[in-house]
């Protein structure tokens, strides 16, 4: 017998890509969800009309309700209605973020009328991320009830092994499920393999000290010296890591070949991929990187950091994974770029990778599946 489709509706504060790898994340699993039959709902934070609606419309024909919700000062009495409204009829709400106010309203709505919730932390759980800005998560945990949002979640959706690990501090529920990340791989059909011509380092991401700006600025510069065309294009949204690269640049002499664009979209990204021989992640505590996974779609071998929980990479030979230190990034930037038959096997191999095991239908069946068990545990009965 087959079973009715499910209502799902997905939180977050923004669905704007600028934001990171959160809102392609959730756009990702809302269309593979979607494709299962399935009725997806979306709630942010975003202005009707702006560039998180044209994402959305990009991957979804036609978009789905999206409900837009703008928290203030954690007081939810006009946001609780947009909610209840906005969450009516839900079989399940998937809540994405730890520390978004709309994530945490949500989840009292849902706990209120009895819609189980999954939450995704996406990284915000793990040791290193706590770390960052730790009195004010601390405040967060314990005073303003995100302690109690994460407790109180059906399941909680990690990426990877290593983001189980969650610091012994903070409340768990009983369910702990890990589920990767996907990727569209239609955009990147039409890119060619990895040719001959200038050496070109592909970063894309935010940039942002976590990500292993530093790593990359001196592990270019090793290169650098070694292979006076090799260019570093870093495309991402600055937070920090472009003033880093910059600092690297000059120290190592190589500031006529850094080219930071800022982010990029749809051709312009598209044809950064293009140009680049090898894509490179130094990351020092990783979810599970989109960007990472558009590369090997993109048919471009990567080097990433055993910090991207990713081992995949090495034991498809799609590229290699190394300590995030320069030298060991150098290196293998350098092994990859010297030879571009190797360099065009190893994106065969990460593309076969994609195909295989991480396109959004894929992943939003694991979603799918993790939902109905959640809700026969809480009915007893399959519904």
């Amino acid at each position: 017998m087959s079973l009715p489709p499910l209502r799902i509706v997905h939180v977050y504060n923004w669905l704007d890509p600028a934001n990171g790898g959160p809102p392609r994340v959730i756009v990702g699993l809302a269309a593979g969800q979607r494709a299962l039959g399935h009725d997806v709902r979306l709630i942010s934070s975003d202005a009707p009309g702006g560039a998180a609606d044209r994402f959305v419309a990009a991957h979804l024909d036609p978009p789905p309700p999206r409900a837009t919700v703008r928290p203030k000062f954690f007081v939810p009495i006009l946001t609780r209605r947009a909610l209840v409204e906005a969450l009516d009829g839900a079989d399940v709400a998937h809540l994405h973020g730890i520390w978004p106010p709309v994530t945490l309203l949500a989840s009292r709505v849902c706990r209120a009328r009895g819609v189980p919730y999954v939450l995704a932390p996406h990284g915000s759980l793990h040791g290193g991320a706590l770390g960052e800005k730790w009195p004010r998560k601390q405040v967060g945990l314990w005073l303003l009830g995100y302690a109690g949002l994460v407790r109180h979640a059906a399941a909680l959706h990690l990426l990877n092994p290593d983001e189980a690990r969650i610091p012994w501090f903070v409340p768990r529920p009983s369910r702990v499920e890990i589920v990767p990340n996907g990727v569209f791989t239609a955009p990147f059909d039409r890119i060619p393999p990895v040719g001959d011509g200038v050496g070109v380092v592909l970063f894309l991401g935010r940039l942002h000290p976590g990500k292993g700006c530093d790593v990359l600025g001196d592990a270019f510069g090793q290169l650098a010296a070694r292979d006076p065309a090799v260019r570093l294009l870093a495309v991402g949204p600055d937070q920090g890591g472009a003033a880093i690269l910059r600092a690297a640049a000059r120290r190592h002499g190589y500031a006529d070949r850094l080219e930071l664009p800022g982010p990029l979209f749809g051709a312009e990204k598209r044809a950064a991929f293009e140009r680049a021989t090898v894509f490179c992640l130094p990351s020092r505590h990783e979810g599970f990187s989109i960007a990472t996974l558009e590369a090997m779609a993109a048919r471009r071998p990567v080097v990433i950091s055993e910090a991207c929980h990713f081992p995949e990479v090495a034991a498809a030979e799609a590229g290699r994974v190394v300590p995030a230190e320069p030298a060991a990034v150098a290196d293998a930037l350098g092994q990859i770029i010297a030879d571009r038959s190797l360099a065009a096997a190893l994106g065969a191999r990460g593309r076969a990778l994609v195909e295989a095991r991480y396109r959004w239908s894929s992943i939003a069946q694991q979603t799918v599946d993790l939902y109905r068990s959640m809700r026969t545990e809480t009915t007893g009965a399959v519904r």
